[in-house]
């Protein structure tokens, strides 16, 4: 029987189409820790999944890159969905992802981040809302488990550092489904009491005991308290949100009680530092003082008094010599600006008579000029008027032959108003005459 050869890729293709048979192998669900991530210039994902026995090359293409909720980087823990596919040129399967996720730990984390950001958005962490914590205060509420070892940690340094403050115990569930709710409502209750400093607290332990400490629901009870409230949650790598948001923050329950109060016996200390101090600087001024009083006791002139009265006259007088030179310089300094300002004002006062009657002459000489001048125009107009007047004067009419005739010393313009007989007074320039008037026959 004569042998069949299959060429590389006939068998890559065959071995591919087997696995697209395989129902299991279109829908796997896998979980493993990510490596060799490598971001192509197309918007694909490839990376490498692997747990401590095995590996396997996976992708994850663009359009589901794209809806992504994290940064996908190495070491990280994930949960994938996706299905077994063959590369035909490679010989190689790997894993197609269709959907990514962190794994445990990891979505706290995520979720932690987003959180934390939306608080910090909204100024939650904001030093400018941050209460001062009382250096003395008279009580303190701690709301931590009962009984527990960080409260006996907590207890233990109250009563070493600051034994008079009043200490309240709310005990509260500090881990478990839901304990941020009763957390919440114990703090909202204790804020009405009027305690100086609310110390919040608990032990280590891992991210997922701690959790109810990053719930936003207790982030915002506690930015919304009116009393100072310290968060000691966890060990110093412990950090929730509720240290960002609280005015202050222990980095265990123990450095939370060394937060809420004073150490007495420091403050002993320093008390009786300064009280050395201050009897020392007494003691010194006590010191100066009393050397300056020796000093002023053994003063000469204390001793002859009369010495301290010889150079007051002496002032005295000096002063009044002195007032009175100067009372004198200024009656003559007063005396010549007077009758140097009078010299002033008179020869301005002249200067101004001088110019006034200059002035005057000025105006009267102006004024005849003008009035003769009138007077010149008003005689050349009234001769022109008189001229004009005389023209058409009707004597001047007459005299060149013309004459008025009157009927009863009516002015007769024409010879239709004369009769027969009528009597009629002619004028003419130099007198008048009498006439009958007799009318031609036609």
């Amino acid at each position: 029987m004569e042998r069949q050869y299959l060429t590389v890729a006939s068998l890559n293709r065959y071995i591919g189409s087997v696995i697209d048979k395989d129902t299991h192998l279109q829908k796997v669900y896998i979980k493993g820790e990510i490596s060799n991530v490598k971001h192509h210039s197309s918007g694909h994902l490839y990376f490498t999944l692997k747990d401590d026995n095995s590996r396997i090359n996976a992708v994850m293409f663009s359009y589901n890159f794209k809806s992504l909720a994290f940064e996908a980087k190495e070491g990280l823990k994930v949960l994938i969905e996706g299905s077994v596919s063959v590369y035909d040129a490679g010989g190689t399967y790997s894993i197609r992802v269709n959907t990514m996720e962190l794994d445990g730990v990891g979505n706290l984390f995520l979720q932690f981040e987003q959180l934390k950001k939306d608080l910090l958005k909204e100024g939650l962490f904001d030093q400018a809302n941050k209460k001062d914590i009382p250096k003395f205060p008279r009580s303190i509420a701690i709301l931590t488990a009962y009984p527990s070892a960080a409260l006996m940690d907590i207890m233990r340094v109250i009563r070493q550092r600051y034994p008079v403050v009043k200490v309240i115990i709310f005990p509260i569930p500090v881990q478990g489904k839901g304990a941020y709710v009763t957390i919440s409502n114990k703090l909202k209750e204790v804020d009405q009491y009027g305690f100086s400093t609310i110390l919040l607290a608990r032990g280590g332990g891992s991210i997922e005991d701690l959790w109810n400490f990053n719930e936003e629901q207790l982030a915002r009870t506690i930015f919304a308290c009116k009393t100072p409230i310290i968060n000691a949650v966890g060990h110093e790598i412990d950090v929730t949100i509720c240290d960002y948001v609280a005015d202050a923050r222990g980095l265990t329950p123990t450095a939370g009680a060394t937060l809420a109060c004073p150490d007495l016996m420091e403050l002993k200390q320093s008390a009786n530092i300064l009280e050395r101090r201050l009897h020392e600087i007494l003691l010194h001024q006590v010191q100066m003082n009393r050397q300056k009083l020796d000093a002023l006791s053994n003063f000469y002139l204390f001793k002859n008094p009369e010495k301290l009265v010889t150079n007051y006259q002496l002032r005295l007088a000096h002063t009044q010599d002195n007032m009175k030179y100067i009372f004198d310089n200024k009656i003559i300094n007063t005396k010549v600006n007077f009758e140097k300002t009078s010299q002033q004002f008179h020869h301005l006062s002249k200067l101004f008579l001088i110019n006034t009657s200059q002035h005057i002459n000025s105006l009267e000489q102006s004024l005849h000029h003008q009035m003769n001048t009138r007077l010149l125009n008003n005689q050349n107009r009234w001769n022109k008027s008189v001229a004009m007047l005389d023209a058409l004067s009707p004597l001047k009419v007459m005299q060149r032959g013309y004459s008025i005739t009157y009927i009863n010393d009516k002015v007769i313009t024409s010879s239709k108003d004369i009769n027969n007989n009528d009597l009629l007074k002619v004028q003419y320039h130099d007198g008048i005459v009498y006439a009958l008037a007799k009318r031609e026959e036609s």
